[in-house]
């Protein structure tokens, strides 16, 4: 099996669509862990019009929803090869390392977030929010699998 470190938890393109990044020798692949479809169920059990004058959604009911679907979605990753989880879900994609130009790994005051920078044409960005307490891992990981390519 092709050896691989993971990232978890970074965020893409909207706040409730959740990626883990696995590391391989020769690329990346971003696997989705939490989607907003996901949660589709929860919100089409209110009306629309529920919600507008002010009834509101269970908080706790959609955390839970949540971490259960992400720990559901990380078991079906153990033991599977990573292209195996590239081909899980239609919204995981791969990124091989020749096509990355640079990265860039930014705290900021709030938000901080991982990004790639792909060699074109045209040139292509792709960037994560994460936490900033991933920072440390994800800079130890990204140096150990594409050294010189972090700003």
């Amino acid at each position: 099996m092709e050896k691989m470190e993971v990232v978890e938890g970074l965020k893409y393109r909207t706040i409730d669509t959740l990626y883990d990044l696995f590391f391989t020798d020769d690329r990346f692949v971003a696997a989705i862990v939490l989607h907003p479809s996901d949660l589709s169920k929860m919100y089409s059990k209110h009306s629309f019009s529920t919600i507008l004058i002010g009834g509101t959604i269970n908080e706790a009911e959609i955390k839970a929803l949540k971490l259960k679907v992400t720990e559901e979605r990380r078991e079906e990753f153990k033991d599977k090869t990573v292209d195996e989880i590239l081909a899980m879900h239609k919204a995981n994609f791969e990124v091989k390392y020749r096509d990355v130009r640079s990265i860039t790994l930014k705290k900021g005051l709030l938000t901080s977030f991982l990004k790639f920078l792909l060699m074109g044409p045209p040139e292509t960005e792709i960037s994560f929010w994460i936490d900033r307490k991933q920072i440390p891992d994800i800079e130890e990981t990204v140096r150990k699998f594409l050294p010189n390519r972090l700003k």
